[in-house]
């Protein structure tokens, strides 16, 4: 189908879309499921950017990002939409969709126009579309109406995101990890607990500001769009800080993330002696996980980050990188960095108290890296962490992990209601 709509290309199907990467194309799809990406700040929320999961009677699953807050809230699941003047892109092996400033949404059949019940013929009349869309429109029913019970599901997933599941008794909060079957029953948790599931990763989000950023550079936020572009060697710099390695808490005021400013604790929470260990740590993220129910963001802090990163610490990335960096680029003030750093943190009344009760740690950390270094000479770590970076955020391709995370009924979900404590990839025995 190459019928022209609209200004910017082609209304196309979706097995086509690999044959128009950096073109504009017009899709008329079903939506499988809606996530959306955001952060809260303390004026206010503010989605940032939504992924939908989407099909057509050509390819059943495709994802498209939207980045207009406005149209990603009319993106819901159950939905049959018409995307017009979005750009088909490739990230490594990924295609995916994506809208742009003159992107537009137009749903054309509502959850409650019911699919199964209805006649195509009288689900097409109400839409005052072209005759080549109401083509393309016929033949997703038709499609979405042989699926019945893959749409049945959508809208079950539809209700409980309404709160149609609501309990008429209060859980009794309990010592031992309590153990969820879905993403949709730990989100509902209503008190501190710990919590076991599984879950598939979706994404690694890093709200850093660093500088106010436009819109094209937001995307610097989300790790997976940035492993497989060459021209970006800041990851490094943007995930590992200077920080306590027991609490994770950063130390670093310069750069940091949203979350992380004016948060300097007094005392590490983690320590006997209440004092900070410095290092070089992995820096606060949020780690989103799926399943088919529910997406859930995790806050992520450097013990937690170390079991999901192969329990490769931050300082050994670092090294190696630092190593990579002055073997290609020498730079002489690179020696003087960490000596900089340490008496610009120690003038902080609140990190100087962490800093003196670290020296020790840090002399003992030096030794354990010198004493590493020949063992890692023909291993560089920091190619390691970026090929198991690569690896975790493969979307689709890997088994659902084994998460377990305490629940802080305090918070909201964008500010770490759920906290990631260990991770595990789970053996399934075959038959």
């Amino acid at each position: 189908m190459t019928s022209a709509i609209g200004w910017y290309g082609p209304l196309i199907h979706l097995s086509e879309a690999a044959l128009h990467v950096g073109d504009f194309v017009q899709l008329l799809v079903f939506v499988h499921r809606s996530t959306p990406v955001q952060y809260k700040l303390s004026k206010g929320g503010e989605v940032i950017r939504t992924e939908i999961q989407v099909g057509d009677n050509t390819r059943p699953f495709f994802s498209v990002s939207l980045w207009q807050k406005q149209m990603g809230s009319m993106a819901l699941a159950g939905h049959v939409i018409l995307l017009q003047n979005v750009k088909i892109t490739k990230f490594g092996g990924f295609l995916e969709a994506t809208t742009v400033q003159c992107s537009s949404l137009q749903c054309l059949i509502h959850p409650h126009e019911s699919l199964l019940s209805k006649g195509v013929d009288d689900l097409i009349a109400s839409c005052r579309v072209g005759i080549t869309t109401k083509e393309k429109l016929r033949k997703v029913i038709e499609w979405l109406q042989r699926s019945g019970s893959t749409l049945c599901n959508i809208n079950s997933h539809s209700n409980q995101q309404k709160g149609h599941f609501l309990r008429n008794w209060k859980v009794l909060e309990e010592k031992k990890s309590r153990d969820c079957f879905s993403l949709s029953e730990v989100s509902s948790l209503s008190n501190s607990c710990k919590a076991v599931f599984h879950a598939s990763v979706g994404e690694i989000f890093l709200p850093f500001t660093q500088h106010p950023l436009d819109d094209s550079e937001k995307e610097k936020m989300f790790i997976s769009r940035r492993l497989y572009k060459t021209g970006d060697n800041s990851l490094v710099e943007d995930l590992i800080c200077t920080g306590c390695q027991l609490c994770g808490s950063p130390l670093d005021l310069e750069y940091g993330a949203m979350f992380e400013k004016n948060s300097i604790p007094l005392y590490c929470s983690e320590s006997s002696n209440r004092l900070h260990a410095v290092s070089l740590i992995y820096r606060p993220f949020m780690l989103y996980v799926w399943d088919e129910s529910e997406y859930l963001p995790l806050l992520v802090k450097n013990k937690a980050a170390e079991i999901l990163f192969g329990n490769i610490r931050a300082a050994r990335v670092h090294l190696c990188y630092r190593e990579q960096k002055q073997n290609q680029h020498p730079d002489p003030t690179d020696v003087h960095k960490d000596i900089h750093f340490c008496t610009k943190v120690s003038n902080h009344p609140k990190a100087v108290a962490g800093l003196l009760g670290s020296c020790s740690s840090d002399a003992e950390m030096s030794l354990e890296l010198k004493g590493k270094q020949c063992s890692d000479k023909k291993m560089n770590l920091y190619f390691i962490w970026l090929i198991f970076l690569k690896m975790l955020l493969e979307q689709g391709k890997n088994s659902p992990l084994k998460f377990e995370v305490t629940v802080n009924a305090s918070l909201d979900r964008e500010n770490g209601r759920f906290q990631m404590v260990s991770m595990l990839m789970p053996c399934f025995r075959a038959k």
